[in-house]
């Protein structure tokens, strides 16, 4: 995750951020407005911390991975199938046989009938 994807569009990293500052509210993020100054500040004030502690936290929370539900968002969809390719071992073709779903040596079942 970046601080520039957090920028361009906050909202689908609400919950991981609702759950990592519980103390902030949905009003809190909306004013904020994808700023992590202004949310840093308003971090810093409601846990009573310094706000380059609470600017480092957080940029620490955006350098990390994405969190599982903001990457599952919608508005990611084509970043996902893009980096999909990093999922497939070296030297195997996306587009090849099924094999190891152990369905290969099944005769097909003749048309019309269930089984």
């Amino acid at each position: 995750m970046s601080r520039h994807q957090f920028a361009e569009d906050w909202v689908p990293f609400r919950d991981p951020l609702l759950s990592t500052y519980p103390e902030l509210t949905d009003g809190d993020l909306a004013e904020a407005d994808g700023s992590t100054a202004a949310l840093a500040r308003t971090i810093a004030r409601k846990q009573g911390v310094g706000p380059d502690d609470a600017q480092r936290d957080l940029h620490a929370f955006l350098d990390g991975p994405m969190p599982a539900d903001a990457y599952a968002d919608p508005s990611h969809d084509d970043a996902a199938v893009a980096e999909s390719g990093a999922y497939i071992p070296e030297g195997e073709d996306a587009l090849a046989d099924d094999a190891r779903f152990g369905d290969d040596g099944k005769a097909e079942n003749p048309v019309g009938r269930k089984t």
